[in-house]
C-alpha cells in the first residue's frame, strides 16, 4: 500500500483524546481496520525481556503501559497475507499519547514494531561496532552494527573475565523482516558455551556487508554489563584445489600446501555421531501450542490445539580428522529445502526423528528436522560453520537442545504402549558437498527406549526404560531404516496409494481413487494412505498431493506454507481450526437440478466428499468461477466426489456461495437431502471440520418428473436440425426448451404435439456440446440429454 492510502486512512482512525492512565504510565492505542478475514488477525505486546504486556485480535484496543518504556508491537496474520490489499484494503495504526508511533497492513506472516526504543534495542536502531575496540554490552540483548573492510574471519568473543553471567552471541545478515529469538532462530552465526559460560564465534565474513550483532546472554545477564570485541583474524587461507584431500572450501588465499589422494598424510574423512548420552539425559515430557501452521508444514507438529510432545536434545558430533562441510543454502542444491512460512532454509539430509512402536512399526510422530547446521562446541578443532555456510569441523558438535521448536515427538495421538525413539544423522549416507564419505555409519544413530501410560482422562505419562536394546529393522539391521510396505512385506515394494500397481503413484491411480470413493469400495492399508479406516476424498487428495509436489520439495499455490509430507504416509491432519459447512440451495423441479452451496470462511478447498438421497444424478457441474475440479459420482451410493487436482484450490467463501449444481433425472422420494459430509480438504491436505446446514428440502409432484425414454429426438447427435416425438403428448400443446450445462435457456419453441410427425428444433446456432433437451405440457415434463457436433 502506498503513502498516499496510508495517509488517507489515517485521517479516518478516530484518534481518542488521552485518557486518564495511572501516574507514570501513557495510553497506547491500537488500531486494527481488518481485510475480509479478520479472524485471521491478532496482534502482541511486550516488553525488551519478552513478558507480554497486551494482546488482541482484529478489534484493537486502548491500553495503559509504563511510560517511556521500550516495547515491541507485533501484528499477526495466520494466513500469511497480511490484512492489505489482495482480500480487502485493512490497515493498522499504533498511537502512544497520540503520536503516530506504527502503521502498516502489507506484510506476510507477521510484522514488528519497536515503539520508544533507545539505540542497541533492536537492529533497526543498532550501535556502530568496529574492529579492535572493546564495547560494553547493556542487559541480555544489544544490537550492534558492523561492516567488515575485508573478507576473512573475525573472530567475536565475550570471553573476558570481567563477564561473569551467561553470555551468548548472535550473528545476523538482515534486519528487514528478521524473525529472532533467544536461540539460533534466524542467524547466521551463534554461540552461547564456546569458553566455558561465555561465547566466540569465528566468522567469515564478506567485506563491505553489513551484519548485525546482538550481544546478550540468559536471565542473569538482564542487570549485567558485557565486554565484547569484534577482531580481524586474518583472511581464510588453505588449500584451494578441490581435488585435494586437505581442500578448504572457505578459503580465499592458497597456502601452497595441498595433500592429494595416495598422500599418507591424507585424512580419512569427516565421522559424524549422535550423541546417545545428551538424548538419554534430556528426555522430559511437555505441551506446546499446535496453533502454529508453520509447525504443522515443517512436520514438527501432527494435528492443532495443545499437543503433548517428548522434548529431547541433538548433540551431532565429528569424530572425524576432516570436516563435514554442507556448503551455502541454495534452491539449485537438492539438499536445501526454503521454508516460506519460518523464513529459513532445512538441510533435508540433517537429522531424522522417528517413533516406533514394539513391532518396529514408525508412527505419524516422526519427521526430519534440519534448519541449521553449525560449530557449537569444539574438543579439539576450530569453529568455522554457521547457517550461512554450514557444516561441522573436525572435532566439533552441532546442538539442538531440548527448547528449541520441534526438538520434540509429538505424542499426543500415540496409544499407550512401549516405544523407541531413535534420532539419526546423515541416514542416507551421502557424501558432503565437496564428496568427502564419512569413515563409518553405524554410529550415526542413538535411540533410547520409553513406555507411555495414559490415565483415566487421556494425559500421557512417561518412563525412561532401562537397558533398551538398539533398535533392529524388520529385515535385521541394528537402527536399519528397512520396515514394512503396505501389504505387509518387510522393505516391500508396494507403494501406498498405487492404486494400479505399476509401482508408481499417477494420474490414472487418482481415477481409480474417484470411482472407489464413490463406489464405496473396500478400504484396505494400500489404498488408505491417511489411515482412518475409511477411503474418502482425502485419500485422494493426498495422493494426489504426492504427484504434484515432487516429494513435497516445493510450495503450492493453494495453501498457505510449505509442506514436506507430500507421499509419507500413512499421514493426516484434522484442522480443528477450519470449518467447511454445505448446504442445499434450492431444488427446482422444473429444470430438474439442486444448488448446493458452500461456506468457508476459514481456508480453502480442494476436496469436498458428500452423499446425496432422493434423487438420480444426471451430471454435476461447478458453479464458481475459476474452480475447475474433476467430479465423479454414483447412482448406486449417491456419493458424490470433489477433488480439485490442478491444486488451484477454492477460495474463501465468506457467505454462502453456489459451488455446485446437480442435475436429476428423477426424484425417488419426497425429501431430497444432502445426508451425508464425509470429508473436506483445506489446501493443506488437511481436512478440516465440516458440517451440513438446510440439508434436507422436501418436493412434491414426483409422478409427473419422468426419465429420458418418453421422447424421442433424432439424430442425436445431431449439426443442426433434429426432430422430436412424444406419443404420451400426442395432440397435447407442448413447451420445448434446450439447455446448456449453466441451465441457461438457449433455445426455446412451443406448438402442438404430432406423435407422427413431431416437433423440429433448431441447435446450428449453438456451439458443440452436451445439453439437456426438456419438453412440457401442464404438469408433465420429459428430459433427455442431446448432443450438438
Amino acid at each position: 500500500m502506498n503513502k498516499f492510502y496510508y495517509l488517507f486512512f489515517l485521517l479516518l482512525v478516530p484518534f481518542a483524546s488521552i485518557a486518564q492512565c495511572p501516574a507514570g504510565q501513557s495510553e497506547l492505542i491500537v488500531y486494527i481496520q481488518p481485510d475480509n478475514y479478520p479472524n485471521e488477525t491478532s496482534w502482541t505486546l511486550k516488553n525488551l525481556t519478552g513478558t507480554t504486556i497486551a494482546s488482541g485480535n482484529f478489534t484493537g484496543d486502548t491500553v495503559c503501559v509504563p511510560s517511556g518504556s521500550c516495547l515491541i508491537f507485533e501484528i499477526r496474520d495466520s494466513y500469511g497475507d497480511g490484512i492489505c490489499c489482495g482480500f480487502g484494503n485493512g490497515f493498522y495504526t499504533v498511537t502512544l499519547n497520540g503520536v503516530l508511533m506504527a502503521a502498516g497492513g502489507q506484510f506476510t506472516y507477521n510484522e514488528f514494531t519497536y515503539l520508544n526504543c533507545p539505540p542497541g534495542t533492536h537492529c533497526g536502531g543498532a550501535y556502530d561496532a568496529y574492529e579492535d575496540s572493546l564495547y560494553t554490552a547493556s542487559g541480555s540483548s544489544t544490537w550492534y552494527e558492523f561492516t567488515p573492510d575485508s573478507t576473512g574471519t573475525y573472530n567475536i568473543s565475550t570471553c573476558f573475565p570481567s563477564n561473569t553471567c551467561d553470555t551468548r552471541i548472535w550473528v545476523y545478515d538482515h534486519c528487514t523482516g528478521l524473525i529472532w529469538n533467544n536461540n539460533m532462530a534466524g542467524t547466521l552465526f551463534y554461540n552461547d558455551t564456546m569458553c566455558g559460560a561465555q561465547a566466540f564465534i569465528a566468522a567469515g565474513l564478506q567485506g563491505g556487508q553489513t551484519y548485525y550483532v546482538r550481544i546478550g546472554g540468559d536471565s542473569t545477564c538482564i542487570s549485567s554489563d558485557i565486554d565484547w570485541q569484534i577482531t580481524y583474524a586474518g583472511p581464510i587461507v588453505g588449500c584451494t584445489d578441490p581435488a585435494a584431500c586437505n581442500y578448504n572450501p572457505l578459503a580465499t588465499v592458497s597456502n601452497n600446501n595441498c595433500i592429494y589422494p595416495g598422500d599418507p598424510n591424507c585424512n580419512s574423512g569427516p565421522d559424524l555421531i549422535v550423541d546417545g548420552v545428551a538424548l538419554l539425559n534430556s528426555l522430559n515430557l511437555g505441551v506446546v501450542n499446535g496453533n502454529d501452521a508453520c509447525l504443522i508444514g515443517e512436520g514438527c507438529l501432527t494435528g492443532y490445539g495443545p499437543r503433548n510432545v517428548i522434548n529431547f536434545s541433538t548433540r551431532i558430533a565429528n569424530i572425524g580428522d576432516a570436516d563435514y562441510y554442507i556448503g551455502q543454502p541454495s534452491g539449485t542444491n537438492a539438499q536445501f529445502v526454503f521454508d516460506q512460512c519460518h523464513g529459513h532454509w532445512h538441510y533435508a539430509g540433517y537429522a531424522m526423528y522417528n517413533l516406533y512402536d514394539s513391532l518396529g512399526t514408525p508412527m505419524q510422530a516422526g519427521f526430519k528436522n534440519g534448519f541449521c547446521v553449525m560449530d557449537l562446541q569444539c574438543f579439539g578443532g576450530t569453529a568455522k560453520y554457521g547457517c550461512g555456510n554450514m557444516g561441522i569441523s573436525a572435532g566439533c558438535a552441532d546442538i539442538y537442545g531440548a527448547g528449541l521448536s520441534c526438538q520434540w515427538m509429538d505424542v499426543t495421538n500415540v496409544p499407550e504402549g512401549r516405544y523407541t525413539l531413535v534420532i539419526r544423522v546423515n541416514w542416507d549416507q551421502d557424501p558432503d558437498a565437496i564428496g568427502r564419505q564419512e569413515q563409518r555409519f553405524d554410529n550415526n544413530s542413538a535411540g533410547v527406549c520409553v513406555y507411555i501410560s495414559r490415565d483415566t482422562a487421556n494425559v500421557p505419562s512417561m518412563t525412561v526404560l532401562s537397558n533398551c536394546q538398539p533398535f533392529v529393522d524388520c529385515a535385521g539391521d541394528t537402527f536399519g531404516l528397512a520396515v514394512y510396505d503396505c501389504m505387509g512385506n518387510c522393505n516391500g515394494s508396494r507403494i501406498s496409494g498405487d492404486l494400479d500397481v505399476d509401482s508408481a503413484r499417477t494420474e490414472n491411480d487418482i481415477d481409480l481413487y474417484l470411482t472407489d470413493i464413490t463406489a464405496q469400495n473396500s478400504v484396505m492399508p494400500c489404498n488408505d494412505v491417511n489411515g482412518d479406516n475409511n477411503l474418502t476424498v482425502t485419500d485422494a487428495a493426498l495422493v494426489n498431493g504426492c504427484i504434484r509436489q515432487n516429494n513435497g520439495s516445493h510450495s503450492h499455490p493453494g495453501g498457505t506454507q510449505n509442506t514436506h509430507r507430500h507421499c509419507e504416509f500413512p499421514w493426516n491432519i484434522v484442522n480443528t481450526n477450519d470449518t467447511v459447512r454445505l448446504g442445499i440451495a434450492q431444488v427446482n423441479q422444473l429444470q430438474q437440478y439442486v444448488d448446493i452451496d458452500i461456506l468457508n470462511p476459514d481456508c480453502r478447498v480442494l476436496g469436498l466428499d458428500f452423499t446425496m438421497t432422493g434423487l438420480l444424478i444426471d451430471s454435476v457441474v461447478p458453479r464458481i468461477s475459476g474452480f475447475s475440479p474433476r467430479i465423479q459420482w454414483d447412482n448406486a451410493t449417491g456419493r458424490i466426489v470433489v477433488l480439485d487436482t490442478a491444486e488451484l484450490s477454492l477460495s474463501k467463501q465468506l457467505v454462502p456461495t453456489n459451488i455446485l449444481r446437480i442435475y436429476f433425472s428423477s426424484l425417488t422420494s419426497g425429501l431430497v437431502c444432502m445426508s451425508a459430509f464425509h470429508a473436506a480438504v483445506n489446501g493443506d491436505y488437511e481436512e478440516t471440520e465440516k458440517s451440513l446446514y438446510n440439508n434436507c428440502v422436501s418436493v412434491t409432484g414426483l409422478s409427473m418428473n419422468y426419465h429420458s425414454g418418453m421422447l424421442q429426438a433424432v439424430p442425436n447427435p445431431t449439426s443442426g436440425w433434429m426432430t422430436i416425438k412424444s406419443s404420451a403428448l400426442h395432440g397435447e400443446k407442448v413447451n420445448v426448451q434446450v439447455l446448456d450445462a449453466l441451465g441457461r435457456v438457449v433455445v426455446e419453441n412451443s406448438g402442438v404435439m404430432d406423435a407422427y410427425r413431431g416437433m423440429e428444433v433448431s441447435l446450428s446456432k449453438l456451439p458443440a456440446g452436451v445439453y439437456l433437451l426438456r419438453l412440457q405440457s401442464g404438469d408433465l415434463v420429459f428430459s433427455e440429454r442431446i448432443v450438438r457436433n
